[in-house]
């Protein structure tokens, strides 16, 4: 059984951790408990150890282009959750505020593909410090 259960939990993190997949603003209609609410927990957990959201901004941007991305591929799945959170409205605009910040560190180059960004610390630093910030609150509004 206990084999089971950590089988369900990698291949939920799997699914949570996919590649490239753009956000979507559509929330479940449940209303009861999820299976994949404790998974997302767990994703969300992991991602808020990482350097990206315990240094500085304007120190960890360019080693951060992988984690913008977990992150951004994370956004959907919190708020497919959405309907089994005690706050689905802060659930909501935490997700939006990601989904911002993320936009923001695109368009001022700060998430290199392979290699260095382009942009520099008095953009990116602050572009980073914003989705720490929206990345806690969403960790907070999905409990």
């Amino acid at each position: 059984m206990r084999t089971v259960r950590v089988l369900v939990l990698v291949l939920a993190l799997a699914l949570l951790g996919g590649c490239g997949a753009a956000t979507t603003h559509t929330a479940s209609s449940g209303g009861g408990p999820s299976a994949t609410l404790p998974a997302l927990r767990t994703k969300l957990a992991a991602l808020s150890s990482d350097e990206c959201v315990t240094q500085p901004g304007a120190q960890a941007y360019p080693n951060c282009g992988r984690f913008v991305r977990e992150v951004q591929n994370v956004v959907p799945a919190a708020r497919a959750e959405s309907g089994s959170v005690a706050s689905p409205d802060a659930l909501t605009r935490a997700a939006d505020a990601v989904d911002a910040a993320v936009n923001r560190l695109a368009q001022d180059s700060c998430v290199g593909n392979g290699g260095a960004p382009a942009g520099g610390p008095d953009a990116c630093g602050p572009d980073l410090t914003a989705l720490q910030a929206s990345f806690a609150d969403l960790v907070t509004a999905v409990g």
